[in-house]
């Protein structure tokens, strides 16, 4: 979203509220904004974003709670799942361009200032750190269910649908699939038995 801060700016207003609904197709960014993972979907105006601007003493901040629904595959069955991410996020709002004495101690800066917003033409553009947050919210892996078995390593039927018979014919070949070099020791064990 395009957030004009017009009257932020020039004091007219300490505090401008706003709320909208947007998905990374229609993210509006001034550079490239972060891709999300190839597995995870958001659908039309799957993020939900709700804060302000506040202007006070010439110092302004910008606050936002987002709420972003989406879809990821089971980590261990590869089912679906429908999920909603909640955070907030803060920025400090600076007019003008980034420059080296920004950072000045940190000595591996690379350019960036993750927590600050900066005004173009009037407005802000807080899409691409919202999807920056998002990518960087979402849990390292999905489970359907904690207990979750997963997919039969042979077959890779979903074993929450029902057990298949792989691990026994599994067990069955491995019988009867002798080591050459125990064979010896397998004559031993039948004559034992």
């Amino acid at each position: 979203m395009k957030l004009d801060i017009t009257q932020v700016i020039n004091g007219r207003l300490d505090r401008m509220e706003f709320a909208y609904r947007f998905s990374p197709d229609t993210a509006c960014v001034i550079d490239e904004a972060p891709l999300l993972p190839e597995d995870v979907g958001i659908a039309a105006d799957g993020i939900a974003v709700r804060g302000e601007v506040v202007s006070k003493g010439g110092y302004m901040t910008f606050t936002a709670d987002v709420e972003a629904e989406y879809t990821a595959p089971c980590s261990r069955c590869l089912e679906e799942i429908r999920e909603t991410l909640s955070f907030s996020l803060f920025r400090t709002v600076r007019t003008g361009a980034p420059t080296v004495q920004d950072n000045v101690d940190d000595e591996e800066w690379d350019g960036v200032l993750d927590d600050v917003l900066y005004v173009h033409d009037s407005h802000l553009y807080p899409d691409g750190d919202i999807i920056e947050q998002i990518v960087l919210e979402l849990p390292m892996y999905q489970l359907c269910s904690p207990d979750c078995p997963g997919l039969c390593p042979h077959c890779g039927r979903k074993l929450s649908v029902g057990s298949c018979d792989c691990a026994a014919k599994e067990a069955e070949r491995a019988k009867k699939e002798i080591d050459p070099r125990l064979a010896k020791l397998q004559k031993l064990l039948d004559k034992s038995e």
